[in-house]
C-alpha cells in the first residue's frame, strides 16, 4: 500500500509540473492551490462490512496549474475524522482532478478525476483497514474574493472500487471493497 502511495504522489506532482509548463507556453493561467474544512460522509461497504454512511469533519489541499480559460488541472489531498463509541475512523484520498468551466465567465465548474481512497477503524486494540481506487465527480460555483482569491461552494464524490480489500489487523478479511466520500463546503482557491 505505501508503495502505491508513493506511486501514486510521483505521479501527481509529474502531471502537475507537466500542466504547468504547458500553460507558461501557452500563456494561459498559472499556478493555483485550493484549500478547505468542510463536513464529510465515508462509507466502507463489503461483505463483514455495516456500510453505513458516517458523519465527520473533513479537509483538502489541491495544487496545480490552469492550462487554459476552461481547464485547470491539479492533485488533491483529502482526510475526513470521526469518532464515535472508542472507534476512530480516517480516511485518506489522493488523485488527480481535473475541473473544466464549460461557460465563458468561468464560474461553474464540473470535476473529474481519479482517486486512491485509504479508510482505517481503530478502537485502540484492533483496526480494520481498506482501500480502492476509482472516479472522483463534482461541481461548484467560484466568485471572486479579492484580486487573487475565490471562493467556491462545492460538492465532491469519490468511489474506491478497483482493487479493494479489507484487513483486519494486517490479514486480509474480506475483497470486493467499495469506499465511498462525499464532501460539501466552501473552498478558497489563490491563483
Amino acid at each position: 500500500m505505501r508503495n502505491t502511495v508513493l506511486l501514486l504522489l510521483a505521479l501527481l506532482l509529474s502531471g502537475s509540473a507537466q500542466a504547468l509548463t504547458a500553460q507558461r507556453r501557452s500563456g494561459a493561467g498559472g499556478f493555483w492551490y485550493s484549500i478547505t474544512v468542510a463536513p464529510g460522509w465515508s462509507r466502507v461497504s463489503c461483505d463483514i462490512c455495516a456500510g453505513r454512511r458516517e458523519t465527520g469533519i473533513s479537509a483538502f489541499v489541491g495544487l496545480g496549474g490552469t492550462t487554459s480559460r476552461a481547464l485547470r488541472l491539479g492533485g488533491e489531498l483529502a482526510a475526513w475524522r470521526q469518532s464515535d463509541e472508542g472507534i476512530t475512523q480516517t480516511l485518506l484520498s489522493i488523485g488527480a482532478t481535473a475541473n473544466w468551466y464549460p461557460g465563458t465567465k468561468r464560474r461553474w465548474y464540473l470535476r473529474g478525476g481519479a482517486m486512491l481512497l485509504m479508510h482505517r477503524a481503530n478502537d485502540g486494540t484492533d483496526a480494520v483497514t481498506s482501500s480502492g481506487i476509482g472516479p472522483q465527480m463534482g461541481l461548484g460555483y467560484e466568485s471572486a474574493a479579492g484580486r487573487h482569491w475565490l471562493i467556491a461552494p462545492f460538492v465532491h464524490y469519490s468511489i474506491g472500487v478497483v482493487g479493494g480489500n479489507v484487513n483486519f489487523n494486517g490479514g486480509q478479511a474480506a475483497g470486493s471493497a467499495r469506499l465511498s466520500f462525499l464532501q460539501a463546503g466552501v473552498s478558497l482557491t489563490h491563483r
